[in-house]
């Protein structure tokens, strides 16, 4: 298996040995309340110039990751309407908004540009011996008014740096649902690591390192078994990691459509995964 493979089925065995809590927030849909196994302050680095870093344990669905990634970054949007998938309905209000969270946090004008993205864009291209090359989504402002189930950002913050010739990059993220989203090469791995390859092509850059810290990894109690069907596919074969391939395009113009992966291999869907809300 891939050294991401290997991140993931660490992390879930470290998360397994955890007692169960209660959760404080979320409910299920039928309004039981969940329990979770959490790790706290988990770091992992990715060498993009080694291949694109997805699971092969379970199919990753990457141009719906990409969609969404690409929905904060490049269209600054709120609106629901303007995503391929559903997975923000359960947030959003009457008008489709899911208010002033995520995109609608990028477009706010910083240091005289005219979004939080074109200020990272212009400084890597022009001062990228910068240390102040950062987005953020955490507006203390704006906290009560995101969503109508006070959505807060779980992906929130990002930091870049060039160095020799390579753009790297950090992500910063408060929480991480382990089998939804979070484990290693799974969906925000994916997206943000696509995020990063667009940025350096926008940049006339390589790829560097995509290091990516959770400060709280957790499962559910109702995603168990599929988390040791994860374990039971952990296998000696080896799978190497796909390469992504980006149209010419600029960061703007680029759609989910434009992003390909090359060699993509892996063992198949693990079923619908309930979400807590």
């Amino acid at each position: 298996m891939s050294y991401v493979d290997d991140y993931l089925i660490n992390d879930l065995k470290e998360i397994l040995q955890q007692d169960w809590e209660y959760d404080n927030r979320s409910r299920w849909k039928d309004g039981t309340k969940p329990k979770t196994k959490r790790v706290i302050q988990v770091v992992h680095k990715y060498d993009l110039s080694k291949g694109f870093p997805i699971t092969s344990l379970r199919k990753i669905n990457y141009k719906l990751a990409i969609d969404e990634v690409l929905w904060i970054y490049s269209k600054m949007s709120n609106n629901v309407n303007d995503l391929k998938s559903k997975i923000w309905d359960s947030w959003k209000d009457e008008n489709n908004l899911i208010h002033k969270a995520y995109g609608y946090q990028i477009a706010k004008p910083t240091m005289g540009f005219t979004s939080q993205i074109h200020y990272v864009l212009n400084e890597i291209k022009i001062n990228p011996t910068s240390r102040r090359i950062m987005l953020n989504m955490f507006n203390v402002e704006d906290q009560y008014e995101k969503a109508t189930k006070s959505l807060v950002e779980c992906a929130y913050a990002t930091h870049f740096s060039v160095k020799d010739g390579k753009l790297h990059m950090t992500l910063v993220q408060r929480a991480g649902d382990f089998l939804t989203a979070c484990h290693s090469g799974g969906w925000n791995v994916v997206q943000y690591a696509a995020l990063q390859h667009a940025i350096a092509k926008e940049c006339q850059l390589n790829v560097g390192t995509f290091t990516h810290f959770i400060q709280d990894l957790h499962l559910y109690d109702k995603h168990l078994d599929k988390a040791h069907e994860l374990i039971a596919r952990y296998k000696t074969d080896t799978y190497e990691l796909p390469t992504l391939k980006i149209a010419d395009k600029s960061f703007f113009e680029l759609t989910a459509d434009d992003f390909e992966l090359v060699n993509y291999k892996n063992y198949g869907e693990i079923g619908r995964i309930e979400v807590a809300i």
